[in-house]
């Protein structure tokens, strides 16, 4: 995490005195409010947690920054919707909105899985990712994003992913950057793709070969995917196109739903 003020959000999460997975340490602040979570699945199942954002919406110039910790245990973290990215108009001028992701797993399981962003004509976010994970543990990232209106020359997407293992050896490195030029060629393609994910999975090689997740591309209706393993057999990458942020969520929750149920 880039050096500045302490996270908004500050979760440590592990084994609580009955044995299910707990939130051991909880520092919250504006704009987050965070509920106690829930066990669907009893004890033995994940705890899943829905922190909630005032106006679910990202300013410009906002840096939200967030922690966690997972020293045992299973862990879903959700969202209650998409977030919004709000712009200084279209023509831009606004600072970029940041938001930062610091998050270490001891072992256990650990699914982050959000709704996508939404862009405003004009908004600008940067989104960074740092990841601790060891061999012997399982990590679901996902995330989105998708277009509100037509994007202007001052809009733009830059996410920033590292993953490293607790020696420091780097096993996934990802970079994606969209300028609103870039984003507006694509809405312009046959199609119209509008909107962007990809679901990063990696786990030992049992756990994923009983996802059964088969490589390859594939399309369905208004959404195009492609799969792909990554470097080191460490898991899979899930990269997705869509016409529409609503053809995005419905892909995005198939694969949530997938992930919940087999991770």
């Amino acid at each position: 995490m880039t050096p500045g003020p302490p996270p908004q959000l500050d979760l440590r999460v592990g084994l609580g005195a009955d044995g299910g997975t707990a939130i051991l340490h909880r520092h919250v602040a504006w704009p987050w409010s965070l509920p106690r979570g829930f066990r669907l699945r009893g004890r033995e199942g994940p705890l899943t947690v829905l922190p909630q954002a005032a106006g679910a919406a990202l300013l410009p110039g906002d840096h939200w920054r967030h922690r966690i910790l997972l020293q045992d245990g299973h862990l879903h973290l959700v969202t209650a919707g998409a977030g919004l990215v709000h712009s200084g108009g279209p023509d831009g001028g606004a600072a970029m909105a940041h938001v930062d992701w610091s998050v270490e797993v001891a072992q256990g399981r650990l699914a982050l899985l959000p709704d996508p962003w939404v862009l405003s004509p004009g908004a600008r976010m940067a989104q960074r990712m740092r990841v601790v994970l060891p061999a012997d543990a399982c990590l679901a990232l996902m995330e989105g994003v998708c277009l509100r209106g037509a994007p202007t020359p001052a809009t733009g997407w830059d996410s920033d992913t590292v993953i490293r293992r607790p020696s420091g050896q780097v096993v996934l490195r990802d970079r994606q950057r969209a300028s609103g030029d870039q984003l507006a060629r694509l809405a312009g393609l046959p199609g119209g793709m509008r909107a962007f994910g990809q679901v990063l999975l990696l786990a030992p090689a049992a756990q994923l070969a009983a996802l059964d997740i088969a490589m390859g591309p594939w399309d369905d209706r208004d959404v195009w995917g492609a799969v792909a393993p990554l470097r080191g057999d460490a898991g899979v990458m899930i990269r997705l196109a869509a016409t529409s942020g609503g053809a995005l969520s419905a892909a995005l929750d198939a694969w949530r739903a997938r992930l919940v149920a087999g991770l």
